[in-house]
């Protein structure tokens, strides 16, 4: 028995030095950051980022329809909108405060597409106020939509060491602005004599303005690094529950002296938006450590759930949702 109580002791001492060794490793001021432990203060800096774009424009929009007919059925055709690959940028200015890794940005992004088509008859409008001229169907049609988007973002974040290689930035703040569509459209088709050709325009106007809170997420993975120089991957994914107010308005004039106004009761309801990210970046210090220069290159999606809200004659009521996707090109300095 005594000799088992010394060998059940020694048993203790040794499993209690093997544990101190081990929580001393983990604790070990090795140069790795350790998630659990805040640093108390980082140097003050002002960040300026600037962002070219390349996006593609995707919506449902509706605008004409044709009718074939022949001995045993009608064949209707609806004539959608598509739209270009068109530039776009987005400029902000942040700070990051000498406490505790926080920051604050402050961005705005500016971007317009077009989209054209045309057809020939016999071609029916699908706009309400074109279809109350009891003219159609016409011989031709032509229409343009034109897509202004001007949005500013403001977010508050923090960002977090999981190891030495990943981090994360969970961020909270607002995003409002304005989406603005109009679409024009002309008609031609000759009068039964066919003596003079009647012409026609309709201009339809979808004005979205919206401001509300949003959320997100960015995930930085460093897989390599040369001296100052170091290479991630990145991925951020972005909500925001905006309150949205459209206002619609659709004018029809012909040569005839016909023009008809149509006003549609403005809407006032929440809508989602969605933002997501992937790409690679390149990070570098110089001037001992004091200035930061970021370049980032990736594909963005943003998802405006709702955003169509126009009436067509032709399927009635919309309630499409706008996407926004492309490349996005950026650099950053912070000072």
């Amino acid at each position: 028995m005594v000799i088992s109580r010394h060998h059940f002791k020694a048993k203790l001492q040794i499993a209690f030095a093997l544990s101190m060794i081990v929580i001393g490793r983990i604790h070990a001021d090795d140069g790795l950051p350790n998630p659990s432990i805040r640093p108390e203060a980082q140097m003050r800096s002002i960040n300026v980022f600037a962002e070219a774009l390349y996006w593609y424009t995707s919506e449902t929009v509706d605008w004409a329809f044709t009718l074939k007919s022949n001995q045993n059925s009608v064949k209707t055709t609806y004539k959608t909108f598509v739209f270009d690959w068109a530039p776009g940028f987005r400029v902000g200015l942040g700070y990051n405060f000498e406490y505790d890794q926080w920051d604050t940005r402050a961005g705005y992004t500016w971007f317009q597409s077009k989209a054209e088509d045309h057809t020939k008859g016999p071609v029916t409008p699908a706009f309400l106020a074109a279809r109350l001229s009891f003219l159609e169907p016409f011989s031709k049609g032509r229409a343009r939509l034109d897509l202004h988007y001007n949005i500013f973002d403001w977010d508050l974040g923090r960002f977090f060491s999981v190891s030495k290689s990943l981090s994360f930035r969970p961020s909270i703040g607002l995003k409002g602005g304005w989406i603005r569509q109009k679409i024009r459209s002309s008609w031609t088709t000759p009068n039964l004599l066919g003596f003079f050709f009647l012409t026609a325009s309709e201009n339809l106007k979808q004005t979205f303005q919206c401001g509300g809170p949003k959320g997100g997420l960015i995930g930085k993975w460093s897989f390599g690094d040369i001296r100052k120089h170091a290479f991630s991957l990145i991925g951020q994914f972005e909500v925001g529950y905006l309150w949205g107010h459209w206002s619609i308005r659709d004018k029809y004039v012909d040569n005839l002296a016909t023009v008809i106004r149509v006003k549609t009761s403005d809407r006032n309801f929440g809508s989602f938006v969605l933002h997501s990210f992937i790409g690679f970046g390149w990070d570098c210090n110089f001037n001992q450590d004091r200035t930061h220069f970021g370049l980032k290159f990736g594909y963005e999606i943003e998802d405006w759930f709702n955003q169509l809200q126009i009436f067509t004659d032709a399927s009635g009521s919309q309630n499409n949702n706008l996407i926004l996707q492309g490349l996005n090109l950026g650099i950053s300095f912070d000072f």
